[in-house]
């Protein structure tokens, strides 16, 4: 993103013509220029006014322009910044009138390339400082999310939109990944604005299946306070108190609002006094918080839940992972020679890469097998990945009600019928339900009158071989 060549309005030249026309206008008017990122950031900075602003970055201009062209700019100074009229500019350098117009057109030329060359060289520094602050993408593409990053940028730009967004689903989904490229896009379209991104992973996978710690402390508020402070206040001194830096930051993202991402919520040891801190900084400044784990108790949390991939999308992210790890017959297979892939794992993104990941040295009909039948410390560190932290969290009712989730259909199954192959109480099956919900180890799918329970289609292979397993 930070090499994209920066787009200028087709009218720049004239506006900055315009704007240096207007230099002695009276403040209150508008700049045409008000649209220029060094023009946000100066506003940003306490200039009072966007005609203010406009001339602060114009005289900026100006002075770079005078180190290679120092008679322009002087021209630019006497014509504009001074008021003196073109006979006076003209016995001032011996020359002719004529000859100074073609030299302010020449001038205000000029000024124009040099300010585009600010404007593009104050967006690449502003996106390395807040890219800085993300961790490297996931991924090389993203197949199937720039509807969920639209709806999301909605919600995040609403006057009156949610402050708190939680991002959830199912692990390997694609949460981290939606909100990564929801922060970039951000980055992009309003580089003034400020973004932070605060993780809680504890464990990641890696596209070869090896699991790996990432020897991060447990995130507690104390720990959230000084990483937003590292990020969003930059060489301020110690805090000394969690308090004062609380009070600090409110401050600081009262006057400059921004998205702040705190990624993995379900490891974070006490969301209880989390979200409380949250709340203090939040409004104008939202959170998206990913998550596992669904909070639907939380009375302000705007839930997003991350669907998975569907089969068209699936095989599409399948054959760019193949065409990114030369992998030529996998690129070039049929729908109907990869669709098992997606009967085995259906669209969990994590899991067809690491599909993808497998064909390098073993046919697609044992991966596929190895998924099926839990054999092999890829697919046994994967499984181990996404359930087992849900799985030990389960009461001996919840884990009753997901086993008997694989004799479910695909479309999923209504109460009565999970209550009779489950053979368990209606009143303890609804709630190992809610249970297994906030988990996103099923879904709830309906409307309001009618709820049928589902489960992906990698659960119900997780179901069938690996928690036998771990049950043993």
């Amino acid at each position: 993103m930070t090499d994209q060549p920066l787009t200028l309005p087709t009218t720049f030249r004239d506006d900055v013509a315009q704007a240096m026309k207007a230099w002695r206008a009276d403040a209150s008017q508008d700049s045409p220029l008000d649209s220029l990122f060094l023009v946000r950031i100066a506003l940003a900075e306490g200039s009072p006014s966007p005609r203010h602003a406009t001339n602060q970055v114009l005289l900026r201009a100006i002075e770079t322009l005078a180190e290679s062209y120092d008679r322009e700019a002087e021209v630019l100074r006497l014509r504009f910044l001074n008021g003196e009229l073109v006979y006076a500019v003209a016995n001032r350098f011996n020359i002719s009138e004529p000859t100074v117009y073609r030299l302010q057109g020449q001038a205000l030329e000029r000024l124009a390339d040099t300010l585009a060359s600010m404007e593009q060289n104050a967006h690449l520094a502003r996106f390395a400082q807040l890219e800085a602050r993300l961790e490297p993408p996931a991924t090389a593409g993203l197949v199937g999310v720039a509807g969920h990053i639209d709806r999301l940028l909605d919600e995040l730009w609403r006057p009156n939109g949610p402050v708190l967004v939680l991002i959830e689903g199912i692990g390997g989904i694609g949460k981290t990944t939606l909100a990564d490229a929801v922060l970039r896009r951000l980055v992009r379209e309003r580089p003034a604005g400020e973004i932070g991104w605060v993780s809680a992973r504890q464990q990641r996978i890696d596209l070869a299946g090896a699991l790996w710690s990432t020897e991060r402390p447990a995130l507690t508020p104390e720990a959230l306070l000084d990483a937003l402070a590292r990020q969003v206040l930059p060489g301020a001194p110690p805090f000394g108190s969690s308090d004062k830096a609380l009070a600090t930051l409110r401050v600081h993202l009262a006057k400059h609002p921004a998205v702040i991402v705190v990624d993995n919520l379900e490891t974070v040891a006490d969301v209880a006094r989390l979200l409380p801190a949250l709340r203090q900084l939040a409004n104008p400044t939202r959170f998206l918080l990913t998550s596992r784990q669904s909070l639907y108790a939380e009375p302000d949390l705007y839930h997003y839940r991350v669907p998975e991939l569907s089969e068209p999308d699936a095989l599409r992210l399948v054959r760019q992972e193949a065409e990114r790890r030369n992998l030529p017959d996998l690129a070039a297979a049929s729908d109907a020679e990869l669709h098992p892939i997606v009967v085995t794992v259906g669209g969990n993104p994590l899991a067809l890469r690491l599909v993808v990941g497998q064909t390098h040295v073993h046919p697609l009909r044992v991966v596929l097998e190895d998924l099926t039948v839990a054999r092999g410390p890829t697919v046994e560190n994967l499984y181990a990945y996404l359930y087992r932290r849900a799985w030990d969290s389960l009461d001996e009712l919840s884990r009753r009600a997901l086993l008997a989730m694989p004799l479910a259909t695909g479309r999923g199954a209504e109460l009565d019928y999970l209550a009779e192959i489950s053979e368990l109480d209606a009143g303890d099956l609804r709630a190992a339900l809610t249970r297994l919900v906030d988990l996103n180890l099923v879904d709830s799918r309906g409307d309001l009158n009618e709820r049928r329970y589902a489960i992906h289609a990698l659960t119900r292979s997780f179901l069938m071989e690996q928690v036998v397993r771990w049950k043993g």
